[in-house]
């Protein structure tokens, strides 16, 4: 892999993996657009795992079209990345176990709040994964001027 790439590929990875919240998109089943903060665990791979509600708009959107993007930010650093990808309902699935825990502890890792949804019948619950079809990582933090050398397309790896 290109050295330019791999760093950017660590730094993107440090980032999604520091982060806890970032903005989920779908189209809902109408065909209108639904975006959504949610709390978050990732992998190695750009996977993104989301607990919410079977009762939820972005339930109902990913149900209707498992297309979806999802975006962290930092309003203090000028960094973002971006991830489009195919959208799915695991909670049946063998690993299901596994990351609710990661979930549970990312909802639980505030100090004076919560997130409610880990307190709620775990029947209304669903993990969600985001299998990654595209990457982008956006760093302007150091760039003087122009967009060169900030956007770098992170290959996925499929498997």
């Amino acid at each position: 892999m290109d050295t330019d790439i791999d760093n950017a590929r660590k730094d993107a990875l440090s980032f999604l993996r520091h982060h806890k919240t970032g903005v989920l998109a779908t189209i809902a089943p109408s065909g209108e657009p639904h975006a959504s903060m949610v709390y978050y665990t990732a992998d190695d791979d750009f996977n993104v795992y989301i607990l919410t509600l079977i009762d939820s708009r972005k339930f109902a959107a990913i149900q209707a079209n498992p297309k979806a993007a999802f975006t962290v930010s930092m309003p203090d650093v000028p960094q973002t990345l971006q991830i489009e990808g195919v959208a799915m309902d695991i909670s049946l699935d063998e690993e299901a176990k596994e990351k609710m825990g990661g979930l549970v502890d990312v909802l639980n890792s505030n100090n004076w709040f919560y997130g409610p949804i880990i307190k709620l019948d775990p029947k209304e619950r669903v993990i969600i994964w985001l299998k990654p079809s595209w990457v982008r990582w956006a760093d302007y933090a150091f760039q003087q001027s122009g967009s060169e050398h900030v956007l770098k397309e992170i290959p996925v790896i499929r498997s």
